[in-house]
């Protein structure tokens, strides 16, 4: 698409092969993350630059820079699911701390709109990152209200201090979620799914689709297979991150339940909690505390550098809530999905 001017701004796309744009982009995201939220890890290139040319499977993306004489002061991103989801599109918004309450984050909505309209979809969900305090300022909230959005799924991001977890009380509940959980072993594995685990981590991944509550979000089951699985792999490992994971085996040999670790290459010190399910049929055995205490001590090992862990729940989960909760995982802020209908 040709360059667009909006309320005197240069929008333009960034083309995964250009390098200085994504340059650009990255010291933009820098900018925003290290203005508002200091206390997370910096960002990193080798992701940044890895979400241009390694895409999720299943999804097209597409960035743009907003300009003001040559220079970036703000960008927007969206994400179009092709495989399912396929009246939705997610979509970020970015507007650089010097640069903000000029209208420039309102041009970039109505940009965002526009090409999601163009693209047949008809609801736009952003992931915003809010205070845990309702009472404090809170100007992505706003926006998001202000544009018509609404709440759909309200989440606590939470942060476990790997260095304050108290060695005897992961041993009490691993001893206790052994005790419920005869008959079933672990298999663990770093990065890349095996293949002879394939099958049965797409139907886990799928489930996560529909068995983590969604509460108003409109988001419809995602179907995975072995290749979408290769992909979801493929497309982590390309970005740099490191990927780590303990499964639970039944007595058939099947995989049940599985978690997974995922942190940057250049911030060994920090990780985000990713996927943790189990299978319908065998809940009730505390597999997910198994999987998950087991993880961490994998996670320590193979990442001694390892301090900080954030994980993200639906404040509608109270089963997985308590399980953080016992592991030593405490709020740090709200995550919502903002849903706008268009």
């Amino acid at each position: 698409m040709a360059t667009l001017s909006l309320s005197g701004l240069s929008v333009a796309l960034v083309d995964p092969s250009d390098e200085d744009a994504i340059r650009e982009w990255y010291e933009l995201c820098r900018a925003v993350a290290g203005a508002d939220y200091p206390d997370d890890p910096p960002l990193c290139w080798v992701h940044e630059v890895g979400s241009f040319r390694h895409p999720w499977p299943g999804q097209v993306r597409t960035v743009w820079l907003a300009r003001v004489a040559g220079s970036a002061v703000g960008a927007c991103t969206l994400d179009l699911p092709m495989l399912d989801n396929v009246h939705n599109a997610h979509g970020d918004i970015l507007v650089a701390p010097e640069h903000r309450r000029r209208g420039i984050g309102q041009a970039l909505l109505t940009h965002l709109r526009s090409e999601v309209t163009r693209h047949g979809r008809n609801r736009l969900v952003s992931w915003l990152t809010q205070p845990l305090d309702p009472a404090a300022p809170d100007p992505a909230g706003r926006f998001a209200a202000a544009a018509g959005a609404v709440p759909a799924l309200v989440q606590t991001r939470r942060r476990l201090d790997v260095g304050t977890v108290d060695p005897e009380v992961l041993t009490r509940l691993d001893t206790e979620a052994r005790a419920c959980s005869e008959g079933y072993s672990l298999v663990h594995w770093v990065d890349a799914t095996p293949p002879q685990w394939m099958d049965d981590i797409a139907y886990l991944a799928g489930r996560m689709s529909i068995d983590a509550p969604l509460d108003d979000l409109q988001w419809e089951e995602e179907v995975y297979d072995a290749a979408r699985v290769q992909g979801r792999d493929a497309c982590w490992l390309g970005r740099g991150l490191r990927i780590i994971t303990t499964a639970a085996q039944d007595r058939t040999g099947r995989l049940v339940a599985y978690t997974h670790l995922i942190g940057d290459v250049t911030s060994p010190w920090f990780a985000w909690q990713g996927d943790t399910i189990v299978a319908p049929d065998h809940r009730g055995h505390r597999l997910g505390m198994l999987i998950k205490v087991a993880n961490l001590k994998l996670a320590r090992r193979e990442r001694p550098e390892l301090r900080l862990i954030d994980t993200c729940n639906a404040n509608s989960n109270p089963y997985m809530v308590s399980i953080n909760e016992a592991m030593g995982f405490r709020p740090h802020r709200r995550a919502v999905d903002w849903q706008l209908t268009l």
